[in-house]
């Protein structure tokens, strides 16, 4: 069981854990987000399409999904500190290894090792620091571990831009490095020894039907954006959901599964889940389409893009860490509702502003929309986890980190497809640039609009939290 882990928390300090969790979360998060502005790059060095290039990310997000599902079993079996450990040394494997790429398949099968090595990390992360905080400062906890979770992808881009303007690409991979070490160094010294391993059966039919699920359908979508006219991507979408379903019913089967499902009747952890989805839509339709906006359409370089997205960085998180408070003192709904709210009206007048205003005007509305995702991501986490069991925290972090992959890929995938649809629409009619804003117009809309579903989920949860 989960409790029989934890031998004397009390000699651990709580906050040396979440300096641990904090490091090996935010190295995780911010490796993959300083690639975003690096495609285009990428794209031009390999000669390869947009699409081809979109599997620099693709790729680690696929390694992070295939291992995720196994955290909650490794951690039982070995100890989190091991698996912690391990996984650090997988990621500093691939980031070592990854300036030496020779193709573009070499990079990507470095890419998707150290998206092992993230997938090991991320879920362990949440669950060290539910394991040695209380109920009452987990919210303010997880608030400060969220600054990684949330605000890293955003700090990415400006750092990405950074080291391609005056640099090379290899630090992309090279900055990895000594932050792989700070981590490890920093779960030495601070995480507990394991305590002695639990003899657990491995359920091998559940991860391979996981895997075989997970891996299918990410690709499946993944490949809409240049084959959206062919049955066989379908295919391969019902193929994995297929493999997702079986999971499901291994899963229910099983005497020890791999991850008990049976922690999504919790009506409070599913609807998290839902809610933290919503969220993470509309901070990837912003890390989306500002690049494409100020780069692709106004000829702006990448780092001027990041620094037009870093202000939305640093209102993020301040949001999370007061958010975290008003959780621990009143309880998720007030501050959730707010966040769902005010990051729909955002998300609108971000919509409503392209091309009617400066790029000033449009930071400002990216900083109000920071501040209302800031206070829904980690609150909503924080709630969800907590309605769990103690020993069904480490399934629940595991499945809170792949719906966040799965989103991801998700809306990757179809906003593009959107976009692209509707710049075709408009350009008939509008010069290129035109046409462009156009399309990142409607497409936020598009985000604005569906995130009124969330605000109308945490009004139905109002009385369950």
């Amino acid at each position: 069981m989960y409790e029989t882990e934890v031998q004397d928390t009390k000699s651990v300090s709580k906050w040396g854990v979440l300096i641990a969790a904090l490091l090996g979360g935010f190295m995780v998060i911010l490796n993959n987000s300083l690639m975003n502005v690096a495609l285009p790059y990428f794209m031009d060095l390999f000669q390869i399409t947009a699409v081809e290039g979109q599997w620099i990310v693709t790729a680690f997000a696929l390694g992070m999904a295939i291992v995720m599902p196994l955290t909650s079993y490794l951690s039982k079996r070995f100890g989190p500190k091991k698996i912690f450990l391990l996984g650090t040394l997988i990621f500093f494997a691939g980031s070592l290894a990854g300036p030496f790429s020779w193709n573009f398949t070499s990079i990507i099968a470095f890419r998707l090792l150290q998206g092992f090595g993230g997938g090991l990390i991320m879920p362990l992360t949440m669950m060290l620091i539910f394991k040695h905080f209380p109920k009452n400062e987990r919210g303010f906890a997880l608030g400060i571990w969220g600054i990684a979770a949330m605000v890293a992808p955003t700090i990415g881009p400006t750092l990405g831009g950074v080291l391609l303007e005056f640099f090379s690409w290899e630090m992309l991979f090279y900055i990895n490095v000594p932050t792989a070490f700070i981590a490890a160094g920093a779960a030495l010294y601070f995480l507990q020894k394991d305590a002695e391993p639990t003899m657990l059966r491995f359920d091998w039919r559940g991860f391979l039907f996981i895997s075989f699920g997970l891996v299918t359908t990410m690709i499946g979508i993944d490949l809409l954006q240049s084959y959206s006219g062919e049955l066989w991507v379908y295919g391969l979408i019902i193929a994995g959901v297929t493999g997702l379903v079986l999971f499901i019913w291994q899963e229910l089967t099983s005497d020890e599964p791999l991850l008990n499902i049976r922690i999504l009747k919790n009506a409070v952890f599913s609807g998290s889940l839902l809610v933290i989805n919503f969220s993470v839509m509309a901070m990837f339709s912003v890390l989306l389409f500002v690049p494409i906006l100020i780069q692709d359409i106004y000829g702006y370089s990448p780092l001027y893009a990041g620094f037009v997205l870093f202000p939305q960085a640093i209102s993020m998180g301040i949001a999370m860490t007061i958010g975290g408070r008003v959780l621990d003192k009143k309880g998720p709904y007030i501050v959730i509702m707010t966040g769902v709210v005010v990051t729909t009206i955002a998300t609108f007048a971000i919509g409503f502003s392209i091309g009617q205003v400066g790029i000033v005007m449009l930071i400002v509305f990216l900083v109000i929309q920071g501040i209302g995702n800031g206070l829904i991501n980690t609150p909503a986490s924080t709630a969800g986890l907590n309605a769990l069991k103690e020993a069904h925290v480490p399934a629940g972090s595991a499945f809170n980190n792949v719906s966040r992959q799965l989103m991801k890929v998700i809306c990757i995938v179809f906003l593009s497809i959107f976009f692209e649809y509707r710049r075709g629409m408009h350009v008939t009619q509008n010069e290129w640039i035109v046409a462009g804003e156009q399309a990142v117009r409607d497409s936020y809309l598009l985000v604005a609009s569906l995130l009124v579903a969330s605000i109308i989920l945490v009004f139905y949860l109002r009385k369950r939290w």
